[in-house]
């Protein structure tokens, strides 16, 4: 199911929004979908407790198997 929303952008914002997205072979209505995409599905991993920091750092500290949160600190 396709939708629609109308937004009001300042005339100078929406030119060169339309610019940049010619330049990279695409629409603004294109442009806006991917990034509206893009941006749903990062606040969906930050609710699910993961960010890029968290990935980036998930493995790296390996702890010994007798430790417990209380002796790390």
């Amino acid at each position: 199911m396709n939708a629609s929303f109308t937004i009001q952008l300042d005339a100078e914002l929406l030119e060169s929004a339309e610019q940049e997205a010619r330049a990279h072979q695409t629409t603004l209505s294109e442009a806006v979908k991917r990034y509206l995409k893009v941006m749903a599905e990062n606040w969906q991993a930050t609710r699910a407790g993961r960010t890029p920091i968290t990935d980036e750092l998930r493995g790296v500290l390996h702890l010994p198997e007798d430790a417990n949160s209380r002796s790390i600190i």
